[in-house]
């Protein structure tokens, strides 16, 4: 797996900052046709993806990423961690069950498609429902 490391001085990065970095990084390297961030690490908080139990906390991130096909981790101000795959590399199988949508007010939501459908004439299919969709928050967004 290749590593970088961007090194950025003149303001305090967040994470959502820091991972837009490391995704243009990832977009301009040339071994990696559709990058797929499949690791994360925010050194900053402590928070990382996936978790796996039963594993070392602060390295069992990295371990996924290396074992899911992770050609390209990229390190920000030694801060953040990302650890890209190439979704090039992988077969499609069809289109994804699940879809995003977002409510009259901007909240983002994730739902199965077929649930969306009803056959009551004033079932609006482009409102998320609680029967066909799942709230996503600022921490689950950052998963899908």
């Amino acid at each position: 797996m290749k590593t970088a490391h961007i090194n950025y001085t003149g303001m305090d990065l967040d994470y959502e900052t820091a991972r837009s970095m490391a995704v243009m990084f990832a977009e301009k390297d040339g071994d990696i046709s559709e990058p797929v961030m499949v690791a994360w690490n925010d050194s900053k908080t402590s928070m990382r993806s996936p978790v796996l139990e039963d594993c070392a906390v602060e390295t069992s991130w990295r371990d996924y990423g290396i074992s899911h096909s992770g050609k390209l981790e990229v390190n920000v101000n030694d801060e953040y961690d990302f650890i890209f795959a190439d979704s090039g590399d992988f077969d499609m199988y069809g289109p994804s069950p699940y879809i995003n949508m977002h409510d009259l007010n901007g909240k983002e939501y994730l739902c199965l498609a077929s649930a969306l459908r009803n056959p009551h004439p004033l079932h609006n299919p482009h409102n998320p429902s609680k029967e066909a969709c799942v709230p996503l928050d600022e921490w689950t967004s950052k998963l899908t």
